[in-house]
């Protein structure tokens, strides 16, 4: 028996599981062929170099990649990277078991980016990793793996953005005027190391900018997609799209827009044991519970009625050797954690790429990180998991600041000050947590002074996590609590209020 029709207002019917309200902190494993360039994001794409078609914002990026790819790979196009990606030293088992100890309480798998490039054993696409490059189901071993350490398992799909991102494939070698791999054929595969596989699977047909894609492309993706969803069964699935892919408002919308999404949200709800989140970016008010908001890189400044996904990464979403200042710079655990209690006191979860090697290990930098953020969970973790917003989010003046990055995003490593203070609640209980610490050892919480009128009972004890009681009065402009000399925490301070 179904439960939902593919339409909004069935949708709409559908509730967003608890565990992901709690869980608040994911890891993702945001990996794949392009790791292999060690050049960072949309590699794949960029290895064609600046076509006449490239946006304003890419042509530096372009140029640069294909220069890279030129002198590390001697050319050649996107399916030319794939058999240098061959994961040869991953242990999922190892990482997830990092990943726990860090604090993350579900993890997401990337299944197919942009380059179209299947991480799983599909029966539909040959393009994958079971037939080329590491020959194993990836997403199967991090399914296996985080489902043994009781994680909540999700996917992500991006390649709905292959139409308009490998389009690249059918420009030609700014340096030598040759054509580039998109026009070839499953026949010029005779004798080569991708026999048997056809291009033409690969890359989007050949199209002017800006064309919509023909209904057909909008099926396969679905069927594909539909095909992993049955596979795996994933708890979550990311959507990399303002919209459902291919329909009205998404980054391609096909011709005539698809109504293909809803029935895959039908049919993901009706048989996901858990109940199932789907995310996409662009979500309107009263469709909150029908698909998760997901915000990429960019904070909000203000709390939400239903859960939500904050995604960034630790630097670029591919693993990068370089710090030039076009790359997104490497994270601390300072930053992830205010980042962290900044996006659960809003009542979003925040979900963190760890770049891999290709060879599927992670770097010390990264484990650094990971260890940090834990250490701070292990202390605070119970005014993070499970908590839900308080009657306000936030005080302090430190906003969101202006955008950065060629996307608008607007995330950054900003200088709190100790009156930047983020809130949440579990039952009675009030957390607030200090972003930076004063000076003068004493925390001065303006939100629950007796003339905000926000408490509704008077405090009965005030306690600094990783500490103990701490003496605090009460009076109408502020809440006082005097801290001890040494912080208990690095990052962010949390004072429990019960």
């Amino acid at each position: 028996m179904t439960r939902f029709r593919p339409d909004w207002e069935s949708l709409r019917t559908h509730r967003i599981p608890e565990w992901f309200g709690e869980a608040k902190f994911g890891i993702w494993s945001h990996w794949g062929p392009q790791s292999a360039g060690r050049s960072g994001d949309w590699y794949a794409r960029h290895l064609y170099g600046m076509q006449p078609w490239s946006e304003p914002w890419e042509r530096r990026r372009a140029t640069r990649q294909h220069a890279h790819h030129r002198a590390h790979f001697g050319g050649g196009g996107a399916k030319d990277l794939f058999p240098h990606w061959r994961a040869e030293r991953f242990d999922p088992d190892e990482l997830i078991d990092l990943y726990v100890t860090s604090g993350a309480r579900y993890f997401v798998a990337l299944a197919t980016h942009c380059d179209n490039f299947d991480l799983w054993d599909s029966k539909l696409h040959g393009w994958n990793a079971t037939r080329v490059g590491p020959r194993r189901d990836i997403v199967g071993a991090w399914e296996r793996a985080a489902r043994a350490a009781g994680l909540p398992f999700g996917m992500s799909f991006h390649q709905n953005w292959t139409w308009r991102w490998l389009d690249v494939a059918h420009g030609k070698d700014p340096e030598t005027g040759e054509p580039c791999d998109g026009g070839l054929t499953a026949a010029d595969g005779a004798g080569t190391w991708w026999e048997g596989l056809d291009p033409a699977q690969l890359y989007p047909e050949r199209h002017e900018p800006g064309a919509r894609p023909p209904a057909r492309v909008a099926e396969r993706f679905y069927a594909r997609v539909r095909e992993a969803l049955d596979r795996y069964r994933p708890d979550l699935v990311y959507l990399d799209d303002g919209r459902l892919p291919f329909d009205e408002g998404s980054v391609v919308e096909s011709e005539p827009v698809s109504a293909a999404g809803l029935e895959l949200l039908a049919h993901y709800y009706d048989t996901c044991p858990t109940g199932g989140i789907v995310t996409i970016k662009d979500v309107p008010d009263a469709d909150r519970t029908a698909v998760v908001l997901d915000s990429e890189r960019r904070q909000l400044d203000t709390a939400q009625p239903y859960p939500w996904q904050f995604d960034t990464s630790d630097g670029e979403w591919f693993d990068c050797a370089d710090d030039d200042p076009m790359f997104h710079p490497r994270k601390s655990a300072h930053q992830v954690v205010h980042t962290l209690i900044d996006v659960v006191s809003k009542n979003g979860c925040l979900l963190l790429n760890v770049p891999q090697r290709a060879d599927g290990t992670v770097d010390e930098r990264a484990r650094e990180l990971l260890a940090g953020v834990g250490g701070w969970l292990r202390v605070c973790g119970e005014g993070v998991y499970g908590t839900t917003p308080w009657v306000r989010a936030a005080e302090g003046s430190t906003g969101m600041g202006e955008t950065k990055g060629y996307e608008g995003y607007n995330e950054a490593d900003r200088a709190y000050g100790p009156g930047d203070i983020r809130f949440t609640r579990r039952g009675e209980t009030v957390y607030a947590t200090l972003l930076a610490w004063p000076k003068d050892r004493t925390a001065v919480i303006t939100s629950l002074g007796t003339s905000a009128g926000l408490l509704r009972r008077r405090p009965q004890r005030v306690e600094l996590l990783g500490y103990g009681p701490v003496s605090w009065r009460l009076a109408p402009d502020a809440l006082r609590a005097d801290l001890p000399p040494v912080p208990p925490t690095t990052a962010a301070y949390m004072l429990k209020i019960a």
